[in-house]
């Protein structure tokens, strides 16, 4: 299938919803123990589904050419990703050999990279390249102390890697072959960041800040002056593919199709937008200008943070361009922060208070079952494991 074609699939999909007051359902009712929000749980958690699975480091445009470099600092662990001359994606720990100093920051054009304490240099491979005062250091095998390597691949687009040594990604396994074939065909390997990461704290487990991205029933509530105004709330296409998922939620423009035949669409793409979840906690919202990067994160049993970039595609006319920039903040501030991020720091009190014994996920809620289920089987599997 090419992408017109997925388009219009979807929209036919989301017009049939609108017109019968429907939305693609779960077969039945999730209910999940609060107990699985206790820190014995966060505990395993992280361990399970954070450091022993990979994770989207970053999209490839956060690396625009040879010789850049970025920093991604996820669950603790600080990571410096580089593109070197050949074009390579190499990820490190970003902690100098000699103290553990944090060598860099944010990102940017260079062939080696000093840390700020003692002018440790790294070549773009890790290398150690150079140490003032070399002599003091006499007997250290130099060829040993080049800063720790990460496991990391990239492909259609993403960037992948692991927050501990290991086995390096496969990244059309880790997406599976139907999913790896679709985001190939957005072709957003050159969309490049729009401004800085924006870290938002969230006053909840990382779970509970997770699922305010997968349903919209609560659009017409508690965005009913806001992304109601814009979009179908209650209306929602789900699709898995493995661990991921794809859901699509339809734009108030979309009505303009009812009355023309289908074979006068144009654009079709424009009246809803693409939303992926990429396992275990990543958002990816896509549309014909950019795509917006959630990454999900914990911190303890009951705060997350989130991790939000903007990529832009290459060529955009300074009407589209501004129009994006417009909306940005927007969204990041009134709608994720002043509604979801906040509501999210309402039920955090509930889920561990004692007096609920299970939180409910209904049939029209298919995403965010199909994801802890997810979660479900891989703490199954590594427990599994364990007992061998």
């Amino acid at each position: 299938m090419d992408k017109e074609a997925l388009d219009r699939s979807l929209a036919r999909r989301l017009l049939d919803h609108i017109e019968h007051r429907t939305t693609d359902l779960a077969d039945a009712v999730l209910e999940l123990p609060t107990g699985g929000y206790s820190d014995e749980s966060h505990a395993e958690e992280v361990e399970v589904l954070f450091r022993d699975q990979p994770l989207v480091l970053c999209l490839s445009g956060a690396l625009p050419g040879p010789e850049t470099y970025r920093t991604v600092d996820l669950c603790g662990v600080p990571i410096l990703l580089t593109r070197d001359a050949g074009g390579r994606v190499r990820a490190m720990a970003n902690a100098c050999r000699h103290r553990g100093v944090r060598v860099a920051d944010g990102a940017g054009k260079a062939k080696r990279l000093s840390c700020p304490f003692h002018a440790w240099t790294y070549d773009l491979a890790g290398r150690l390249d150079r140490i003032p005062f070399g002599e003091a250091f006499e007997g250290m095998r130099r060829e040993d102390k080049g800063l720790v390597e990460l496991p990391v691949a990239e492909g259609h687009g993403l960037i992948i890697g692991r927050l501990r040594p290991g086995p390096v990604p496969d990244v059309d396994g880790y997406l599976g072959p139907g999913l790896a074939d679709e985001l190939s065909m957005f072709g957003f390997a050159d969309w490049e960041p729009h401004g800085d990461p924006h870290v938002h704290p969230v006053a909840a487990n990382w779970k509970v800040t997770l699922d305010t991205f997968r349903e919209n029933y609560h659009f017409n509530v508690l965005h009913r002056r806001t992304l109601a105004t814009y979009a179908h709330g209650g209306v929602l296409t789900f699709d898995p593919f493995g661990p991921h998922l794809r859901n699509c939620s339809a734009l108030r423009s979309i009505d303009e199709l009812r009355d023309v035949p289908e074979e006068d669409w144009r654009d079709v793409g424009r009246h809803f937008s693409y939303q992926y979840a990429l396992f275990p906690n990543t958002s990816l919202t896509l549309d014909g200008r950019h795509i917006e990067l959630w990454q999900i994160l914990p911190v303890d049993a009951r705060t997350s943070e989130v991790v939000h970039t903007a990529y832009l595609r290459p060529g955009l006319s300074g009407e589209e361009r501004a129009k994006v920039v417009e909306m940005a903040p927007w969204i990041c501030e009134t709608v994720v922060d002043g509604e979801d991020f906040w509501v999210a720091g309402r039920t955090e009190p509930g889920v561990r208070s004692g007096l609920l014994d299970t939180v409910v996920f209904g049939r029209n809620e298919p995403a965010p079952q199909h994801l802890h289920r997810g979660f479900a089987a891989a703490l199954r599997a590594s427990r599994e494991r364990r007992s061998e």
